[in-house]
């Protein structure tokens, strides 16, 4: 951001890895993503349906993708076998453990890419069975279980270590704020490490999750193109988090102003959060002087 009340890191300081891959592997480089996107959804009949999508770079007839679902004592509950170049594909599980706050019960998808019965590539990602809906009368529901939403805001630093910090950091973080009776976190203002939204997965925190667009809006299309790939990048790598219940797509940005630029570009990055996910909620925070009556409440859900 041009401008904001907290400190600006810079450098390497979050694990680093040499990734390794055979020429066709699951996909590394879309936005930094995971190479898999998984959607759950609770089933009337107390089950659960799993839409999976992984994305192979250089696939051909030769390869597939063999997927397994295993529950939180790691039986496997479901599986399938798709073509390497159509990989899309729905899965059931009968009698789901939901994910909720206080019970964050997770799946884990296993997608492995094989040719002829040799393995290539794996990825295991953890994901939770769970919806929400929030109302003006009725506010947040879980499951269809109405839970009040009490939590903190967060920035990923420390005294003397600054934002560098290390897993076991982030999850005494997590801790501390479950301690102090909060099911809630923003992570302010900007996209945290992926140890801490694992930690808010298995801990079980109601997370809204934004990007650095705060305080001052800056013209033009470069600084717009900016915006939109940070917005992407953080629901593309960060879509599978079953913590995640809100994209926020700014902060406080009335404090240097309002221009109908600045509603047009988040009446954009609205658009755009909907077009990447449109099972998840939108945000914004104000500050405290934006007239009630004035286009920025009517731009995100």
């Amino acid at each position: 951001p041009p401008s904001a009340d907290f400190t600006f890191y810079g450098g390497l300081y979050r694990g680093v890895n040499l990734i390794s891959v055979p020429n066709t592997h699951f996909d590394l480089d879309y936005f930094g993503g995971p190479g898999i996107k998984v959607t759950p959804k609770p089933a009337a009949d107390g089950g659960a349906t799993f839409e999976i999508k992984s994305y192979v770079t250089n696939p051909d007839e030769n390869f597939t993708v063999q997927y397994s679902i295993e529950d939180l004592y790691g039986f496997e509950v479901a599986s399938a076998t798709r073509p390497a170049d159509n990989t899309a594909v729905t899965l059931y599980v009968p009698d789901a453990e939901l994910w909720s706050m206080d019970e964050p019960n997770l799946y884990t998808v296993i997608a492995r890419l094989q040719r002829r019965n040799e393995s290539y590539d794996d990825l295991y990602i953890n994901v939770g069975v769970r919806s929400y809906t929030v109302t003006p009368d009725g506010g947040f529901s879980i499951n269809g279980v109405p839970t009040p939403l009490r939590g903190v805001s967060r920035h990923q630093d420390r005294l003397y270590k600054g934002n560098a910090l290390s897993i076991d950091d982030h999850y005494e973080d997590a801790q501390m704020i479950k301690e102090v009776g909060a099911n809630t976190i923003r992570l302010a203002h900007y996209q945290h490490s992926q140890d801490f939204y694992n930690a808010c997965d298995s801990i079980g925190f109601a997370v809204w999750a934004e990007i650095p667009f705060i305080s001052v809006f800056k013209p033009g299309e470069d600084a717009h193109a900016h915006c939109r790939r940070e917005m992407t990048e953080l629901i593309i790598q960060n879509y599978n988090h079953p913590s995640i219940m809100f994209w926020g797509i700014s902060n406080e940005i009335l404090i240097g102003g309002i221009s109908q630029e600045l509603v047009e570009r988040h009446h954009d990055l609205q658009k755009l959060c909907k077009e990447l996910d449109p099972t998840r909620p939108t945000t914004i925070a104000h500050v405290s002087h934006t007239p009630t009556d004035g286009p920025m409440h009517h731009i995100t859900d």
